[in-house]
């Protein structure tokens, strides 16, 4: 033991020499003592050496700029790609369980949305437009933003994602195919889920027959109009939840094109697959060829020619054909 003390002491001692050697050859102030621990340094001055070393033992994380609050425009349809791409490896059995979420998330914020200002016939007579505000900021807004933060797989928004990677060649046609079938399938199951728990619950309220019998009177070309202009805004909604880096900038990103679509009227195909079966199961005189052939199928087109026309277009023009 005293043996190998003396030899640790010795290559301490070895190391010190060394050390001041280098030292007063570079000018350093950093005199080393052979019988003493502590360097000594000079009492008005730090040499820049120990300024390293001590920022080294603190190990002080390099400081870096923080992300900014959202992406620009370009730097968007770049995460709709990689975005697109991911969708496209995803697994099926995955895609549609989370096809199924999506479709019970956006219903709940249109049973939401039935059961606040749906349901208030004084407001609607006193004040329509106060009434359809309320429409549109109590409901879908939360719907959404559900989808946007739990990853579910929402086929209106999906038109927009998969054709802009369509468009900028980063995912094949099968992929697009496979994503809309899928996720469009998954929906609809989610939402007729909802609509059924929700009426053997006797949530929502008679106001919901209503609608379901307004909806299923649209004429044809009407609902492809309404439908174009309330995925226009739909996607605008995801495109701006995409770009923001906060949970509560992606929470305003969607309440703004969401809270807009449902005051002024329009049709999202999700939501009517909720909205008008549970409007069925309460009573409502309509039949299921109504529902099907009078609006959720031209509301889909719709839905469709607005993603790919005003949203994935125009920004695949825009950014991606460099």
């Amino acid at each position: 033991m005293a043996a190998l003390c003396s030899r640790r002491v010795g290559t301490i001692s070895n190391a010190r020499r060394v050390l001041r050697r280098q030292l007063q050859q570079r000018g350093g102030g950093v005199v080393i003592s052979s019988s003493s621990a502590k360097p000594s340094l000079p009492p008005t001055d730090v040499s820049p050496i120990d300024d390293m070393v001590t920022k080294w033992e603190r190990k002080e994380p390099a400081s870096t700029p923080p992300p900014p609050n959202a992406l620009p425009p370009k730097a968007t349809f770049g995460a709709v790609l990689k975005a697109s791409q991911m969708k496209a490896n995803m697994k099926t059995d995955t895609l549609f369980v989370l096809g199924i979420a999506a479709g019970a998330l956006i219903g709940f914020g249109a049973l939401l949305m039935n059961n606040v200002g749906g349901s208030s016939p004084a407001l609607m007579a006193a004040n329509p437009g106060a009434c359809n505000f309320l429409k549109g900021a109590v409901g879908l807004p939360t719907g959404l933003f559900m989808v946007v933060m739990t990853g579910a797989e929402l086929f209106t928004g999906n038109v927009m994602v998969m054709l802009s990677g369509l468009l900028a060649k980063t995912v094949q046609t099968a992929d697009l195919v496979r994503n809309w079938v899928v996720s469009y399938a998954g929906n609809l199951v989610g939402s007729l889920l909802l609509a059924c728990i929700a009426t053997v619950g006797q949530v929502p309220t008679a106001a919901i027959t209503k609608v379901a019998a307004t909806k299923a009177a649209l004429p044809f070309t009407v609902c492809v109009a309404k439908g174009l202009m309330c995925n226009w805004l739909v996607c605008l909604a995801v495109w701006g939840a995409m770009a923001s880096n906060t949970v509560a900038g992606k929470a305003a990103a969607i309440f703004l094109p969401i809270s807009a679509f449902i005051a002024l009227g329009l049709e999202h195909s999700v939501a009517n697959m909720f909205l008008l079966p549970c409007g069925k199961m309460m009573g409502a005189d309509v039949t299921w060829k109504q529902i099907f052939a009078n609006n959720i199928l031209p509301v889909t087109i719709g839905n469709v020619l607005g993603a790919a026309v005003f949203v994935a277009g125009i920004h695949y023009f825009a950014y991606g054909r460099e």
